[in-house]
């Protein structure tokens, strides 16, 4: 099966919040409370949806097997972390797949958005960020390409988030 990225809109929110619930309990499972019930939320999503920040990833019959949030709304956290470099950059946030469908290559697939997205806008630079018990998303993000950077406090969490960036190729 083969997977494609879209915008997506607020009638995607009902399948990516199925996907968040079943993520979250995954963690639960795993000890992780990165994610909760109380985040991210379907008004976290619909915000997303509104500001155009809001992509899916879906297989031939329009089915959502994962979303991806890509802006340049960056956390007032992220001043405390090292980056690489200073300036204009876009970040992802709230990237899922759903657990029937991972091994595939959609969470990459979603990440190659935020680099395409970045460079539509001639932005050569991405930052990122994700629990420091997250051990799959870090492999994740360092399979991409991303370096890690730094860590913060985020989100009231005891322990902290890493913080990762990856300068694009022009």
């Amino acid at each position: 099966m083969s997977y494609h990225i879209r915008k997506g809109n607020k009638e995607d929110i009902g399948d990516i919040m199925k996907i968040v619930r079943k993520t979250v309990e995954i963690m639960k499972s795993e000890d992780i409370d990165q994610w909760t019930d109380e985040y991210p939320l379907m008004e976290d999503f619909l915000k997303d949806s509104e500001n155009d920040s809001l992509y899916v990833a879906v297989d031939e019959q329009n089915n959502v097997a994962g979303s991806i949030t890509i802006d340049q709304n960056e956390p007032s956290e992220y001043a405390s972390s090292e980056w690489n470099r200073i300036g204009p950059s876009y970040l992802f946030h709230r990237l899922v797949v759903d657990p029937d469908v991972r091994g595939k290559g959609i969470a990459s697939l979603l990440i190659k958005q935020t680099e395409k997205v970045a460079k539509d806008h001639q932005i050569q630079y991405i930052r990122t960020d994700t629990y420091s018990l997250n051990k799959k998303a870090q492999s994740l993000f360092r399979k991409n390409g991303f370096k890690q950077t730094g860590q913060i406090q985020f989100m009231g969490k005891d322990n902290p988030f890493y913080t990762f960036d990856k300068i694009l190729d022009v």
